[in-house]
């Protein structure tokens, strides 16, 4: 802490104590799970093959007669344009010409520490981007890409219409175990993979979980047993910033983050996504807008400054480009 002149009365004297600084929520809780693998590209755009096995029983014949005819699989190719996100940012000479460091009361402020506050901001973004671009594809199945650079939907490109289960939580009779496994159970019938799914997590808006653990079903559950379930203790993600609860082995998990003004899950929905499955949601990057970058394997996101030869600004220059799939979109089940 130190004494400076006032600001207000050039005859004063004040403490300047410790500054304040006031930061928007970053959480970004699909990454900090892991939920979406990532694969890097050296490409924009990202193509797989979808393999349709069927089986089919074998007819009894009489010996001798022609036998029934085998079938081979069934392919399709998927193919999507990655899309680019940049943000621009530059450091002028009046940014730091007679301007005191931030939290300091005597220190002048520097050009490596405005690049850096400048930088630590557009990285941030970038990460809110992407946790808002994922959670956009479980709760729409869009391609996110708000300004329409490119379009799609995973439920009509795959062909698959999504499951949709009312849980009609505004009414005590409502038979919440039922519908629970309803969750389940499409789960079970679409999963198509050989991968084992190893639990089901629900991502609940704040109005749909206050309903839920607080439905006549539910509280009679827990009512006359010893039981660990804490709703309003028990917390989600390394910083215990999500409220959790436990049922029928689904983990429902209050979404209450709003990024950048936008929330992550829409008022009075829920969306249910399988766990433990290693190629169902993967974010697949594709490399810089650059001609060093081009056919070399993506990054998460890129950051560049170039100072101009006049001496008179710097420019800051990133960008990420990605797109995020449900490679099995049936699995994705509304509420």
């Amino acid at each position: 802490m130190a004494v400076i002149r006032s600001y207000t009365n050039a005859f004063e004297v004040v403490d300047y104590t410790q500054e304040l600084q006031v930061v928007p929520n970053s959480w970004t809780l699909l990454n900090d799970v892991g939920l979406f693998n990532e694969e890097m590209l050296a490409t924009h755009t990202v193509t797989f093959e979808e393999q349709a096995q069927t089986l089919g029983l074998i007819g009894d014949q009489i010996r001798g007669a022609k036998p029934s005819a085998n079938q081979d699989y069934t392919r399709k190719v998927h193919s999507y344009a990655i899309p680019h996100f940049p943000l621009a940012d530059a450091v002028l000479p009046q940014d730091v010409q007679g301007k005191k460091a931030f939290g300091s009361p005597d220190v002048a402020e520097t050009e490596a520490a405005v690049i850096a506050r400048k930088l630590q901001r557009i990285a941030k973004s970038h990460d809110v981007t992407l946790e808002v671009a994922r959670f956009s594809t479980l709760t729409s199945g869009n391609l996110y890409a708000p300004n329409g650079s490119i379009a799609g939907n995973l439920f009509t490109d795959f062909g698959v219409t999504q499951t949709s289960v009312d849980f009609v939580l505004g009414t005590a009779t409502t038979d919440i175990l039922g519908k629970t496994e309803a969750v389940i159970a499409n789960m079970q019938d679409n999963a198509f993979t050989g991968d084992v799914i190893t639990g089901v997590v629900a991502y609940c808006s704040p109005e749909w979980f206050a309903k839920f653990i607080t439905h006549a079903k539910i509280q009679a559950a827990y009512q006359y047993y010893s039981s660990t379930q804490e709703p309003l203790r028990n917390r989600a993600g390394g910083s215990g910033l999500y409220r959790e609860f436990v049922f029928m082995g689904v983990r429902f998990v209050e979404v209450r983050t709003i990024l950048a003004g936008q929330r992550l899950i829409p008022a009075g929905e829920v969306v249910f996504v399988p766990t433990g499955t290693t190629d169902t949601f993967v974010t697949y990057f594709g490399p810089a807008n650059r001609f060093e970058y081009t056919n070399t394997l993506a990054e998460r996101r890129y950051l560049f400054t170039t100072r101009d030869a006049k001496g008179e600004r710097i420019d800051i220059d990133s960008e990420a480009n990605f797109v995020n799939i449900c490679r099995r979109p049936k699995l994705i089940v509304k509420g």
